[in-house]
């Protein structure tokens, strides 16, 4: 991959983030992330210990617009972007006053549209 289709890449990979899972806290919007987790997405945490498996409807169906606060503040912040062709490993920080991630993300372009494919999550303890 040329420099400038590197470039041009990392670019649509910060967007989609943004936009869809960056927003989707922002407006605590489940429906957009529909548009940046693919339907086979998974997420990974560790949950009191053991492992846990999250699918994409359960994700989405944490996060509805009763659910929002309009005095958290969230950034997102990102690591790193590692692109080989059509497949990419993003690593962020997302948070806001009450709670942070270290979220990792396996993702990729697929009929020309990056998509979150699975997710990491670390969390950032807040005092």
């Amino acid at each position: 991959m040329d420099e400038a289709t590197y470039k041009a890449e990392r670019k649509a990979i910060q967007k989609a983030i943004l936009d869809y899972f960056h927003e989707g806290h922002v407006q605590s919007d489940g429906t957009l992330y529909e548009k940046v987790l693919h339907p086979e997405w998974k997420f990974y945490r560790r949950n009191q210990g053991q492992l846990q498996i999250v699918d994409r409807d359960e994700y989405i169906s944490w996060y509805k617009p009763e659910n929002l606060d309009p005095e958290l503040e969230w950034e997102t912040e990102f690591y790193s972007i590692d692109i080989t062709e059509n497949v990419a490993a993003v690593k962020i920080r997302i948070e806001c006053q009450e709670k942070g991630f270290i979220d990792y993300f396996g993702m990729m372009k697929l009929d020309g549209q990056w998509w979150m494919m699975s997710k990491m999550s670390f969390p950032i303890h807040k005092k």
